[in-house]
């Protein structure tokens, strides 16, 4: 794939050569903000509220850009000193933004300000009225003031996070990064891959011994080092749950659940259901076997393909599939999509000392969003394409806002990305030549579904367990016991599951950055397919209102969002309606298959 390679152009973020010059300016006005702060009474102007409002919003606008230069350096070029420096360097200045914000922060929220009138309830309604687009916001934070700390209790806190946990994610990326992945195939000449997307692709190959080989070359080093892995862990685990008694909140999943404005009852509905449809995938696992010829299914077979994958398909031609779908979809849909590529704002393929995986970086409202893929031309970096593509759509809808209202909550944030990739895959399904393609399809579908919906349920169940566990105390290699466990609970006696995968909980880089942060993948795909299933069933009419939720961003709480299409987050009803979808695919793979 020579000649096809895009990487992205950060000179949209801050002017080349002008780092320390847009550095200073911040620097400058975040200083200044202790001038707005004096005008902060609950009797001032609607005109002065507004003034001291968009002060603190442009603010955090360039910060978050200065920010991303350097954090978005980093993932492209891993071993980059200067990258790390200006990361470091931004860091820094966030922590001045945070500080110099507290007072403006506590003042909205009703808390007791030295040299402040506290702003009372009826001025509080009168100038949050002033700025419509922040007002949930601003309400949302003032009602939840009873979990914020005194000032300077908060800004140990941020300082704290910079140099213990932030310094112990750096730490643990640090240490995976350096990892070299060893495959063998038995019969085969060993390979060493300085990536692992490069080795990860083996998990889709059709030959058993390389899908096992893949598996074994990922974890042996995350198990070889799983004892410095587990420190961290504990660590970051307890940092998070310290944090969260702090702020009384009733369990470690709640503090997320708040930054994320939904209820925790919501998330514990979602959790139960997806444990009562489990079966749904055991049965499917148990028909993939039989499709597959073999008594049963090891975990290394998850996501064997039926029949060889077909040809790789370039990114150019990846990209001109994804952006047809986009549009015969909604045109907006497209016209945003193609705006990130004519941005150079992609960095596409996997090299050495380059980030893993894939993400969209919504960066602040006006800056259009980066990619970040490592793309090899498969079925599924097609798909990553489009689910990432999805994301910076969804940013781009959502761009209307101010910067604090802009970012839409987790739950939400896999909407469009999962929509995105439902339309490419029903696409491609209506487009099949044969019904051994189509199958071979569905195949692959029904794999990604378990992954991203019980696969990531499983993840945060486990984080529950491993935070209440290590509170009570408990060391590496029970930890890993207790992921084994829940791993063949989950699978049940559909799938049998090697002694190596007791070390994956280690390779999840979730649970040490954002814990309890995967719900958002089954959240984001339940809700896409109820939202698909609609939109199959009304046709365009449906779209505008798509397009509604996206556009809404973070200015209102997801529960409302939801509520504007007829849905309800904490109905179990809700999410069962999704499964009935994927109960669908299964049933027509069972058809074909006869």
């Amino acid at each position: 794939m020579a000649g096809q390679e895009l990487k992205w152009n950060l000179n949209d973020i801050v002017a080349k050569g002008k780092f320390d010059q847009t550095y200073s300016g911040i620097e400058k006005d975040i200083a200044g903000m202790a001038e707005q702060i004096k005008l902060l009474k609950p009797q001032m102007s609607l005109g002065e509220f507004k003034q001291v409002i968009e002060f603190r919003e442009d603010l955090k606008t360039r910060v978050s850009k200065i920010s991303a230069y350097g954090e978005l350096w980093e993932n492209a070029d891993l071993k980059s000193q200067d990258a790390k420096l200006y990361k470091a360097r931004t860091q820094d200045l966030g922590i001045k933004l945070s500080d110099a914000l507290l007072p403006l922060e506590h003042w909205l929220k009703g808390l007791t300000v030295e040299g402040l009138e506290k702003l009372d309830d009826f001025n509080a309604n009168r100038l949050f009225a002033e700025l419509p687009d922040l007002e949930y916001v601003f309400n949302y934070n003032r009602a939840a003031a009873q979990h914020t700390l005194s000032q300077g209790e908060e800004r140990l806190i941020t300082r704290k996070s910079v140099t213990g946990s932030q310094a112990l994610v750096d730490m643990y990326n640090l240490v995976t990064d350096s990892f070299e992945y060893k495959f063998q195939p038995r019969g085969g000449k060993a390979k060493v891959f300085k990536t692992q997307g490069q080795v990860r692709n083996y998990y889709y190959s059709a030959k058993a011994a390389e899908r096992e080989a893949a598996y074994k070359a990922v974890f042996k080093p995350y198990h070889d080092n799983e004892d410095k892995l587990f420190v961290i862990y504990r660590a970051l685990a307890k940092d998070w749950d310290n944090d969260a008694r702090l702020r009384n909140f009733p369990g470690p999943i709640s503090m997320r659940n708040f930054y994320n404005r939904v209820p925790d009852a919501a998330i514990n509905t979602l959790l139960e259901v997806c444990q009562k449809n489990v079966g749904i995938y055991q049965d499917f696992f148990r028909y993939k076997a039989k499709l597959l010829k073999i008594k049963k299914l090891r975990r290394y077979d998850l996501y064997a393909p039926l029949e060889a994958p077909r040809s790789k398909m370039s990114l150019p031609a990846a990209k001109k599939l994804v952006l047809e779908i986009f549009r015969d979809f909604a045109p907006g849909f497209a016209d945003k999509a193609e705006s990130i590529f004519k941005a150079d704002h992609i960095d596409s393929h996997p090299r050495p000392a380059k980030d893993t995986g894939a993400f969209c970086s919504d960066i602040a409202p006006g800056v259009t969003p980066y990619i970040l893929l490592n793309y090899t031309g498969n079925n599924s970096s097609v798909s990553t394409l489009a689910h990432e593509l999805g994301h910076g759509v969804h940013d781009l809808y959502a761009q209307n806002h101010y910067y604090t209202s802009s970012h839409t909550t987790l739950p939400l944030a896999e909407t469009a990305s999962t929509i995105s990739e439902l339309m490419v895959f029903e696409k491609l399904l209506g487009q099949a030549r044969s019904d051994k393609e189509r199958r071979s399809m569905l195949l692959e579908k029904l794999g990604d579904s378990y992954a991203t919906v019980i696969r990531q349920a499983y993840f945060v169940m486990f984080e529950n367990q491993a935070h209440q566990r290590i509170t009570q105390g408990i060391k590496s290699d029970q930890l890993s016991d207790l992921y084994l466990k829940q791993l063949r609970s989950q699978l049940g006696s559909a799938v049998e599951v090697a002694e190596e995968f007791r070390s994956e909980w280690s390779y999840i880089p979730h649970i040490f950055q954002t814990p309890f942060y995967c719900y958002a993948y089954n959240f984001g795909e339940l809700l896409a397919l109820a939202l698909f299933a609609r939109y199959k069933d009304q046709g365009k009419p449906f779209v505008p209102k798509i397009e509604k939720i996206l556009a809404y961003g973070g200015s209102q709480s997801p529960d409302r969002i939801i509520k504007e299409v007829g849905m309800d987050m904490s109905s179990p009803e809700f999410w069962q309606g999704s499964f009935e979808v994927v109960k669908s695919w299964l049933s027509e793979l069972k058809r074909l298959s006869k």
